[in-house]
């Protein structure tokens, strides 16, 4: 059952998004990966400031708040976007709800419009349980998507200021880097899966 948005608690929400091909986000167009963004949507103009994770000078660029716009979506639930970080055009984005009824609709508003969306975490950070993260049952993965997520999770893949890459993660298995990234979203999509199973 969800929390109700009373009750002093307030979740953070991460997830990995990838859009679409044709999606003209500035965000993503300006380059495919970046170390910090900032946007300042207003109306139906937005200014993004992109920093390339290479560190080559900031880049600053102008888009349209269309209706399947990343920031349209979380503003039509009360949320701000803030992208983290975004490395081979897919954006990790972290938000801020009142309760998880809301993640859900969040999730699903996104996927109706962008190609691939993955709940990384979702931690409540306010309220008497400050401390509390999703627990996730590993033993529904197979041993190799164990085996990458674990391997993701130790190195810092999901962390914030992470400075290790898919590329880096799947030499260390000796794999290609689409099939890790094929089988941490497999994995990703098993556990988060389950985790709403348990709070409906």
């Amino acid at each position: 059952m969800a929390e109700a948005a009373g009750d002093g608690r307030r979740l953070r929400v991460d997830l990995d998004i990838d859009p679409s091909g044709d999606w003209e986000c500035p965000i993503v167009s300006q380059t495919p990966d970046a170390s910090d963004v900032a946007v300042n949507a207003v109306g139906h103009e937005c200014t993004v400031d992109v920093q390339p994770a290479d560190g080559d000078g900031l880049v600053r660029a102008r888009g349209e708040v269309s209706e399947d716009c990343l920031c349209r979506i979380f503003q039509g639930f009360g949320c701000v976007p803030h992208v983290r970080r975004v490395e081979d055009g897919t954006m990790l984005v972290t938000t801020y709800v009142d309760d998880r009824e809301t993640v859900r609709d969040v999730v699903g508003e996104l996927r109706e419009t962008l190609d691939h969306v993955r709940l990384v975490r979702l931690a409540v950070v306010e309220g008497p349980e400050a401390a509390e993260q999703v627990t996730f049952d590993l033993s529904a993965l197979t041993p190799k998507q164990r085996e990458g997520l674990e391997l993701a999770v130790v190195r810092g893949y999901f962390d914030d200021d992470r400075d290790v890459g898919l590329g880096e993660l799947a030499a260390e298995l000796e794999i290609s880097k689409s099939a890790l990234s094929q089988r941490l979203r497999t994995a990703q999509a098993k556990l988060v899966t389950d985790v709403f199973d348990e709070i409906k």
